[in-house]
């Protein structure tokens, strides 16, 4: 059964890191060729990994699988905003990854995590800054000031939530090894997105195409392991029990 495991992680993998690598050399194409293929491709990525999850789990038994799996299925609107309606895709973007986000947040209390300060000052106080200065310092420094208010708002709103579940994420009663790689999966994702609301909201820089989407891909891969391990732990202790 592990080898079947291990087998099926490694070709959904290799999937998915071709399709990124395929998303690289469509940026040579004509810009509007390229952002209509490059969205098609992202479908077809979101689409590998939401099987993937879904193959390891099946039929979903918990509510957690059924929010986790939405996360893997929710990129899929942005890349089909990207070709119909590119003129929303702005704030729709913004908005999506918020959602996600607070999905995020849903699934992690469900696994029993709760922001302790009684007991774990220590801890709050050594991973809070890391998660919070640096978001709302480069929104203070680099998005604030040349966004009109709505924008400021939604990107202020994002920071937050953001704050708050990869906060949520380091207090997981999980094994140590676990929840390292699930919360800076998060971390990283929303650093990746942060890299493209520059792109979107001040300038357009051309290698912040591919390497946020690079992280936010190797996130989610991350993701989908940590929760399948979460999982994998669990059962065996519920069946010893």
């Amino acid at each position: 059964m592990q080898a079947l495991s291990t087998l099926m992680n490694t070709r959904y993998i290799t999937a998915t890191l071709l399709l990124l690598i395929l998303e690289f050399f469509l940026l040579d194409l004509p810009e509007k060729e390229s952002v209509f293929w490059i969205a098609i491709a992202r479908i077809i990525a979101a689409i590998i990994l939401t099987v993937w999850y879904y193959q390891h789990r099946k039929p979903l038994p918990t509510l957690i699988d059924k929010l986790f799996i939405l996360t893997l299925i929710l990129p899929i609107p942005i890349s089909l905003c990207v070709i119909f309606f590119p003129a929303l895709i702005k704030d729709f973007n913004l908005i999506i990854h918020a959602c996600i986000l607070c999905l995020w947040a849903g699934i992690f209390k469900l696994m029993g995590s709760k922001i302790k300060y009684q007991g774990a000052l220590y801890k709050f106080l050594r991973v809070f800054p890391i998660y919070a200065i640096v978001p709302l310092l480069f929104y203070i420094f680099t998005l604030h000031t040349a966004l009109p208010v709505l924008d400021k708002i939604l990107l202020l709103c994002y920071a937050f939530i953001y704050i708050y579940t990869s906060t949520l994420a380091s207090f997981l009663p999980i094994s140590e090894s676990d929840r390292f790689w699930i919360s800076w999966s998060v971390v990283l994702m929303a650093f990746a997105n942060f890299l493209v609301f520059y792109s979107i909201f001040i300038e357009q820089l051309p290698w912040l195409g591919f390497i946020p989407r690079t992280i936010v891909i190797v996130a989610r891969c991350i993701l989908i392991l940590g929760m399948v391990d979460y999982f994998a732990v669990k059962q065996p202790a519920k069946a010893a029990m």
